[in-house]
């Protein structure tokens, strides 16, 4: 994903951009990435999806800045017809390119014999999305990484292929430089991926920006500078810059000093590597410290944690107070329900929360139909009338339903979970017994568990579960940090050594603080109860815990 700052270029509009994954690359970008790749006049270079040309309008000033032929030298593929025809003659032109070097293709059509291997691949892979990354596109996508040893999902982004295809073009003793989302460094679909480049490469160096790249975009980035196809491997290095201004000192050095060496086990095999990079020594050491003691547990060790149900019609489905009575719908047909996490307050979502949302006008329930169709009352089938007429039946999730109106997976959880979140992730005890959808996430305690409800909601306040939550989930767009399922189950949780009974009595102080706006006290007791006297910890651990905290949660807020 990329976007442009070239003003004598097209750029795509958002649908057909977001459709294809093509924005287009800052220039400086695309000049820094280039002159790391091309080191002497004779290397040849491609640009798999060259959308507004800026990778091959560097590689070729490069090349002749060294005393190459650009028209032999510059290779590039792009799959959109209108692009590739106005950006390939402009750079015929230019640069006198050969444009049977520019392939009008979908890259994974493109084997390594149709152009030969080159010497190095630069570029911007296009970014589309799992849910939109279907059909005929992702298989053959999936099978050009199969071929070279990679095993991905099928819920893998469609840049995890795309860089996997772009080894298979490269020589030996060959360079890989490209724009990635921030995704490499933390979606588990991605850890083939790592695993195969530190296969393949002797160097993979990740540069990340304090300052974001592209500020627009929703997603983070980060630079991959892959060296050394079929070398002996080096290991993986890391460096944060300022900005994109900072690659202007590395210009000329075709090398990047003051790198810092990863843990390749741990990045390779599931560690949230280049996050944890972030956070100050001192705090990663005692995170990973943590995660190792005994009083410490993942939160999928003691809950299953989940997706609410999926209504299709939010609009139909929910209600307000008004709206049932108003349609006479009966309470058996009802469930209570919450919507959002902006109702929650302290560490239980009371009934009388409930009631409060409710008063507000607020959705408060779900229809929840389970008997056949016969034993309808007569103003549920009014109501259900009335959607048939506006075509509820036929919108997503409802036309392949049977009957269309029966929302299936409704459970009444013991806890709720935000898992799209500002400041942090909210989990409240579920004291009101409502049904959530997928706006919220479902915490369900393991059969048999000791810990209640409440005890676990406390747990949640500590300053080494705040930090844990900015490690395992994944930041978008304006600074919202996005917890998944299984990124919700690996947070780190504890209740030190101190008995239920306890977890329970703290966890009604923490509600009152929290309910009279005393959020950071709420904190600092939490820390004190917990991590100070259950597991031992300094006052100065619990505040190194915290500040690592609030340094990857500003870092996620738009850094443009």
């Amino acid at each position: 994903m990329a976007v442009t700052v070239e003003p004598t270029l097209l750029v795509d509009k958002p649908q057909s951009a977001k459709a294809t994954g093509a924005f287009y690359t800052d220039a400086q970008v695309a000049e820094f990435l280039v002159r790391w790749a091309i080191r002497d006049p004779t290397q040849t270079i491609m640009d798999p999806s060259f959308g507004g040309g800026v990778f091959l309008r560097c590689a070729a000033e490069r090349l002749q800045e060294l005393g190459g032929d650009p028209a032999r030298l510059v290779f590039g593929v792009e799959i959109d017809p209108g692009v590739h025809d106005r950006v390939a003659g402009e750079l015929a032109g230019a640069f006198s390119l050969h444009t049977n070097n520019l392939l009008r293709s979908d890259f994974f059509d493109v084997s390594p014999d149709a152009v030969g291997r080159v010497d190095a691949v630069v570029g911007n892979p296009p970014f589309i999305r799992y849910h939109r990354f279907t059909g005929s596109d992702r298989d053959k996508a999936l099978r050009r990484a199969a071929s070279q040893g990679v095993q991905l999902s099928r819920l893998t982004s469609s840049w995890a292929p795309f860089v996997v295809h772009c080894v298979a073009m490269v020589k030996p003793g060959g360079r890989v430089a490209l724009v990635l989302p921030m995704e490499i460094g933390h979606a588990s679909y991605a850890r083939p991926v790592i695993a195969f480049l530190s296969r393949r490469f002797a160097k993979l160096t990740f540069l990340t920006f304090r300052k974001r790249l592209f500020p627009d975009l929703s997603e983070d980035t980060l630079l991959l500078l892959a060296e050394g196809k079929g070398e002996e491997p080096l290991g993986i290095f890391w460096r944060d810059l300022p900005d994109a201004a900072a690659l202007g000192q590395f210009r000329e050095a075709g090398h990047l000093p003051a790198v810092r060496r990863l843990d390749n086990e741990s990045f390779n095999n599931g560690g949230r590597g280049l996050i944890e990079c972030l956070v100050p020594a001192r705090a990663r050491e005692l995170y990973r410290a943590l995660a190792r003691h005994r009083h410490v547990r993942r939160l999928g060790e003691v809950a299953d944690v989940g997706i609410g149900y999926v209504t299709g019609a939010n609009g139909f489905f929910h209600l307000s107070h008004e709206e049932a009575a108003r349609w006479g719908i009966p309470d058996a047909f009802l469930r209570p329900a919450v919507l959002r996490g902006r109702s929650f307050r302290g560490l239980r979502f009371t009934r009388e929360d409930w009631h409060e949302t409710m008063r507000a006008g607020a959705a408060a329930f779900l229809l929840h139909i389970t008997v056949c169709e016969h034993e309808l009352p007569s103003s549920v089938r009014r109501y259900l009338d009335h959607g048939a007429k506006q075509g509820v039946q036929n919108a997503f999730k409802c036309r392949t339903r049977s009957p269309w109106y029966r929302v299936p997976h409704v459970h009444q959880p013991d806890a709720l979970l935000t898992y799209m979140s500002g400041v942090a992730p909210t989990l409240v005890a579920n004291d009101a017994g409502v049904v959530v959808p997928n706006s919220l996430h479902m915490v369900r305690l393991h059969p048999g568990s000791s810990l209640s409800p409440h005890g676990l909601a406390a747990m949640w306040q500590t300053s080494l579960t705040r930090l844990s939550v900015e490690i395992e989930g994944h930041a978008l767009g304006g600074g919202m940090l996005k917890l998944e399922p299984t990124e919700a189950g690996n947070v780190l949780v504890t209740g030190g050594d101190i008995a239920e009974e306890h977890l329970d009595s703290l966890a009604r102080e923490l509600d009152t603080l929290m309910r009279d706006g005393e959020a950071s006290a709420a904190r600092d007791l939490t820390d004190k109860a917990l991590l100070i006297d259950g597991l031992g910890l300094e006052e100065k651990d619990c505040r190194g815990l915290r500040r690592a905290a609030d340094i990857l949660c500003r870092r996620r807020y738009p850094r443009g």
